[in-house]
C-alpha cells in the first residue's frame, strides 16, 4: 500500500494477468511474478529469459489443470472435474483421477453439492 499510496517504488512476487509477460501462456492466465509497484499502479516485468520448454510445458498444463477446476465450480461439472485431475501432473492415470474425484465428493460437502445440482440439471 506504501508504494502505490507514496509512490515508493517496490518490485515484489505477485500474482498479475499474464499479457504477454510469459510467452507461451494465455493472455488472461494468472502468473506469479516479479513485478513494479507504485503510484501507477501494478506493472509486471517482463521475463529476461523465458522459460524452458519442459518448464513451459509444465506450466501450460497447471494452467489448464486450473481451468478445468474453474469450469467444475463454476457450472459442476463433474466431467470438467475429473479432466483437472486427469491432467494433473502429479496424477499418473485416469483410474486415479477418477479415485480421487470420488473420494473428495464423498469427505467435502460442498463440492458434493456442486457437482449434485450439475446431475440434477442435466
Amino acid at each position: 500500500m506504501a508504494a502505490i499510496s507514496r509512490d515508493e517504488k517496490r518490485t515484489m512476487i505477485l500474482n498479475v494477468r499474464n499479457r504477454g509477460t510469459i510467452h507461451g501462456l494465455p493472455s488472461d492466465a494468472v502468473v506469479e511474478v516479479p513485478a513494479l509497484v507504485d503510484a501507477n499502479g501494478v506493472h509486471p516485468l517482463t521475463l529476461e529469459t523465458q522459460p524452458d520448454l519442459h518448464q513451459l510445458g509444465l506450466m501450460q498444463q497447471v494452467k489448464a489443470v486450473e481451468r478445468h477446476a474453474i469450469t467444475a465450480a463454476m457450472t459442476g461439472s463433474e466431467k470438467e472435474a475429473l479432466k483437472a485431475f486427469a491432467l494433473h501432473p502429479l496424477v499418473d492415470s485416469v483410474t486415479v483421477a477418477h479415485d480421487l474425484l470420488a473420494r473428495y465428493i464423498e469427505v467435502n460437502p460442498d463440492i458434493a453439492r456442486v457437482l449434485a445440482k450439475r446431475s440434477r440439471a442435466a
